[in-house]
């Protein structure tokens, strides 16, 4: 009985609320409205702001891994961010934007299609990838931009590379902590290679009409500096920022607005 009344208060407590209530309900305090759009192989949610159209430019926002695993052992059962640092991020953006939500993450994975893989070896592979474009575009049919900029942080960065070729009037690609040398990164933290995934570094350049920004933090232990400066170099109209004092995860807001301002130029 003890047990039953402790597992009871637990669902009581917003503590025990899932990563994808907790996300949505971060989401909601920011006064952000939501959709979902399919592709023919999965469902997929849009959060978007409310900021009034700037010269046609439309901000698309990708989040990281979130938690593909927990302990680095087990498949967790909900991926979803349990730090919503991409809404945070949204949120002090003056330009109108958008999150797009990979398939099976903020509350869709029962959805139809989904399975772990697409959050563990498959977090970044082709059919991925390509429903995140068909969504994408799908929403873009409906809202006229002229210019269209990804933001991707962390693996939300490496699918902001893998997507860009194929997503309507992109003109600049901005990732930050990102691991866009798959490869190097698994090989760094000694992780099994995702097989079953695109790596953007191996992937053809992008046009050089697409500019690209790429971020680090100098203290990022998780996708070290040098792994994003090297693919940086190897780019065509590529810029390399690493920010002093930064890590992965933490106080990315306080220089945020400086980073909008670098690549809103």
């Amino acid at each position: 009985m003890r047990k039953i009344l402790i597992i009871i208060q637990c669902f009581l407590l917003v503590s025990c609320a899932t990563p994808a209530q907790r996300f949505y309900d971060k989401a909601t305090e920011f006064g952000f409205s939501f959709q979902t759009i399919k592709s023919k192989k999965f469902q997929h949610i849009i959060y978007q702001t409310n900021k009034p159209v700037k010269d046609g430019v439309l901000h698309v926002y990708l989040d990281g891994d979130g938690t593909p695993w927990i302990r680095n052992r087990w498949i967790a059962a909900d991926p979803t961010a349990r730090n919503p640092l991409i809404l945070r991020l949204m949120k002090l953006d003056t330009m109108p934007s958008i999150l797009l939500g990979r398939p099976c993450y903020y509350a869709l994975k029962h959805s139809t299609g989904c399975n772990n893989k697409y959050w563990t070896s498959q977090r970044y592979s082709r059919v991925v990838v390509d429903s995140m474009v068909s969504v994408l575009n799908q929403w873009l049919d409906k809202h006229k931009f002229k210019k269209i900029v990804l933001i991707g942080y962390s693996g939300g960065g490496s699918l902001a590379m893998l997507m860009a070729s194929d997503i309507q009037k992109v003109n600049k690609v901005v990732t930050i902590a990102a691991n866009l040398d798959v490869a190097a990164w698994s090989h760094y933290h000694g992780y099994l290679p995702l097989k079953e995934s695109l790596n953007p570094a191996d992937e053809m350049l992008l046009s050089k009409k697409i500019k690209q920004y790429h971020f680090a933090g100098q203290d990022d232990v998780v996708v070290p500096a040098s792994i994003i400066e090297e693919f940086t170099n190897k780019q065509g109209n590529a810029s390399f920022y690493k920010i002093a004092k930064q890590d992965h995860a933490s106080h990315w807001e306080s220089v945020w607005l400086n980073v909008l301002s670098i690549i809103n130029k």
